[in-house]
């Protein structure tokens, strides 16, 4: 019954594919296409979604190739992981090589929001309200921009740090910047609740928690915010469920004379790793074979070269990868190595929460399609940041490797042909560059403050030149990386360094930082060590 379900389901997204790939540039009645005009937005922020999803899982250091070393498993597995992620970077520009400004949920959407990167904000936390901050307490965030040049702003969900804002109350308590940022915030819960937990979850109550919920998809709360959005933009009018428990009711409208920018943020795959049980069956930890003892030797031995600024961010110390291993070994009775079985199991349930996330952004594009604003509507959808689950002996983010850093990135403008493509970009980009896209594509001034690039040529044609010749990562005070077209580089806040030849060692196995004096990489070692200075210093 679940292949059935599942055919149907892929039959769907080619159906709906076509039906993308046909309506990707407005047209008058004639058929000719029209004159481009100032766009509407939809704006989807995705939580702690790393760069899994099926259109870019082929690419060189993806991890899900080490997770799934078959290649025949691999494909069924990215087939059916992002659907709807893949039918709508199919008809649009995929940057495939996106990096966040640093990777932590709260600095990263802050340095988006704000074009103020962490270093110079000294944001780099989510403790407290940005706007708390004397370097940002009076900045101008882009939906609050584009508010201030006729755009009507509105949003739900997971935008800045968290999805709760007011606009009467203490200004600690409006995350979302409500009173600032937006015509109209919905508050409304986020994720998914949960069931019972796995054998290998910590009953300390922490965040490393994950197993089948007891919810179905209808019922989550990502779900409700995303068909909330979906209606938003089907009938111009939507209102929340005051039955959904903790929800007020509220409508929002969109006006009929201004254009509009609309967020939605998904909470989900973010711990706890929760999602409905169905997603669960379509990833079985038995077609994990990459996830074994010997691999889990090696990525323990792959630490042997890593700086002593860098021991802090893998969790051979401490951490969620060595809290779930401890509770592993704690278990008996397994057919196979419990550390393995803990791994694979924590594994299943983040591509678990993957799929969900993808269901609820798919109900996002049926609402766009259905929408009568479809064709002068441009898709921003990012990810905050990326996501480690197991390389460097890391469960998390917040790392200056590759794999926290890297985000997925999709922008679709359907007034012209070109960027409707689906063609991957693979041009170095950063998420700080989304405030001065958008400014260039809804024709508004960009502000002074604003740092990034314009990625119009670059959604333009995925062959257009490179905007920029590298990008800067910032980890608390001092920790910092740059990523080239070639080489990613990292400086510590002790003057260590880690840096790694990614068009040859994509995984990043082998620091050439520790041998500079022995072979051809002194000279680039210390240019990017200049290069990350001048950077870190701007």
């Amino acid at each position: 019954m679940r292949f059935i379900a599942l055919k149907t389901l892929v039959f769907g997204l080619v159906l709906a594919t076509t039906v993308l790939a046909t309506t990707c540039h407005a047209q008058d009645e004639s058929g000719a296409k029209s004159q481009l005009v100032q766009p509407n937005f939809l704006f989807i922020a995705i939580d702690d979604l790393n760069s899994f999803a099926g259109f870019s899982a082929n690419e060189p250091g993806n991890f899900l190739q080490t997770i799934y070393p078959d290649p025949e498993v691999l494909e069924g597995v990215r087939r059916r992981l992002t659907p709807n992620l893949d039918r709508l970077a199919a008809t649009s520009a995929p940057f495939l090589r996106s990096y966040c400004p640093s990777p932590l949920c709260g600095p990263s959407r802050t340095s988006l929001l704000t074009g103020t990167l962490p270093h110079e904000s000294g944001y780099y936390n989510h403790d407290r309200h940005f706007r708390t901050y004397e370097t940002l307490k009076d900045t101008i965030t882009l939906p609050q921009h584009l508010k201030a040049n006729g755009y009507f702003t509105t949003g739900i969900g997971k935008i800045f740090h968290t999805g709760s804002g007011t606009v009467d109350g203490p200004l600690e308590k409006d995350w979302s910047d409500a009173r600032n940022s937006w015509n109209q915030w919905v508050n409304h819960p986020l994720g998914c609740n949960g069931g019972k937990p796995s054998r290998y979850s910590p009953t300390d109550g922490g965040l490393l928690q994950f197993g089948p919920s007891r919810l179905e998809l209808q019922d989550t709360g990502d779900y409700l915010a995303a068909d909330f959005a979906a209606k938003l933009l089907e009938h111009g009018t939507a209102s929340t469920n005051a039955s959904v428990r903790n929800v007020t009711a509220q409508t929002v409208t969109l006006p009929p004379d201004q254009p509009f920018f609309l967020a939605c943020g998904l909470f989900r795959p973010h711990l706890p790793f929760y999602a409905p049980k169905d997603y669960f069956e379509l990833f079985p930890t038995s077609q994990m074979t990459g996830l074994n003892r010997e691999s889990l030797d090696a990525i323990i031995a792959d630490l042997e070269d890593l700086p002593a600024g860098a021991d802090r961010f893998s969790d051979f110390g401490n951490g969620k990868m060595r809290e779930l291993m401890k509770l592993a070994k704690q278990s008996k009775g397994f057919d196979i190595d419990p550390e393995v079985a803990a791994w694979r199991e924590l594994v299943q349930a983040y591509l678990s929460c993957v799929s969900f996330a993808d269901s609820c952004i798919g109900r996002l594009i049926d609402g766009l399609e259905h929408s009568p604003r479809r064709d002068n509507t441009v898709v921003i959808l990012w990810s905050d940041h990326g996501y480690h689950l197991g390389s460097k002996f890391h469960i998390a983010k917040q790392a200056l490797w590759e794999e926290a850093n890297r985000t997925v990135m999709i922008i679709r403008d359907p007034r012209v042909e070109a960027p409707c493509d689906g063609n991957p970009r693979r041009q170095i980009v950063s998420l700080s560059d989304l405030y001065p896209t958008v400014c260039s594509l809804a024709k508004v001034s960009r502000p002074s403050h604003v740092h990034g690039s314009d990625l119009s040529s670059l959604i333009q044609s995925a062959d257009a030149a490179e905007v920029h010749d590298s990008v800067l990562m910032t980890y608390q005070p001092g920790n910092h990386a740059i990523r080239t077209p070639t080489h990613r580089f990292m400086q510590y806040a002790d003057k260590t360094t880690e840096m790694y030849d990614m068009q040859n060692d994509p995984g990043e196995l082998n620091n050439l930082a520790l041998e500079p004096d022995t072979n051809d990489y002194r000279q680039l070692h210390e240019s990017l060590r200049k290069h990350i200075g001048e950077h870190a210093t701007k």
